[in-house]
């Protein structure tokens, strides 16, 4: 509070500086970039653990150094990492659910080979079995053992539950390749043993060759 001057001589006034004090920040946080199996390209995402590693990014690659050097990271007592994927001429594998004369063609969320072992059902049990624009999609990933579900699904692009609408923001498998078609997805027949029910990948989907200079450095202007 201000000196209040009663009579002669020499006061101090401490007066806030405004400086705010330094906080600390954690510095144990390491950065990987470099190719892996599958995961989202060109974005940093943050992991906890070897484990969060493998179900976001893959296994061990032979052709990824960075998921070997994140493996002895959390071998050695890391703890956070912020993993970007990038890839050279990788591909996304498709799907392609035959619906009356057209298709719905579906596409791996992020490109690799590991969509090539993606399949897809489709029911007509929906809540309104009167409306011809609804139906249920299963979407498996045979190398994981992932399962998705969406129940009433719709093929009518202005709907609340439009499939390429739903797939984008709750599937972490799939996204809709392309417009959607007039009809609905065709009814998948029962499985032939011992083949598993669905429809499997067209088998398109590759990993790409070993990264190059270009790939690391990216584009400044594109933020990649």
């Amino acid at each position: 509070m201000p000196v209040q001057a009663t009579y002669p001589g020499v006061y101090i006034e401490e007066v806030p500086s405004g400086v705010s004090t330094i906080t600390g920040v954690a510095t144990s946080i390491a950065a990987f970039v470099g190719r892996a199996l599958r995961g989202p390209v060109d974005k940093p995402r943050r992991i906890n653990s070897y484990a969060d590693y493998e179900r976001i990014y893959g296994a061990l690659w032979s052709e990824s150094t960075m998921s070997y050097a994140v493996n002895h990271f959390y071998q050695n007592g890391g703890n956070a990492a912020i993993i970007v994927r990038l890839h050279n001429g990788a591909v996304a594998a498709t799907i392609t659910l035959p619906a009356g004369a057209n298709s719905l063609a579906l596409e791996a969320k992020n490109p690799g080979e590991w969509g090539n072992k993606l399949r897809a059902e489709v029911d007509h049990d929906t809540i309104d079995t009167s409306n011809t624009s609804l139906f249920n999609l299963r979407v498996t990933d045979d190398g994981t053992g992932a399962n998705e579900r969406f129940l009433n699904v719709s093929i009518d692009p202005v709907s609340q539950r439009a499939v390429d609408k739903v797939l984008l923001q709750e599937s972490t498998l799939v996204n809709v390749d392309g417009t959607l078609p007039a009809d609905r997805p065709d009814l998948t027949p029962p499985p032939a043993p011992p083949t598993p029910a669905g429809v499997i990948s067209n088998s398109d989907g590759g990993d790409g060759s070993k990264l190059g200079l270009n790939d690391y450095k990216g584009n400044q202007n594109q933020k990649t």
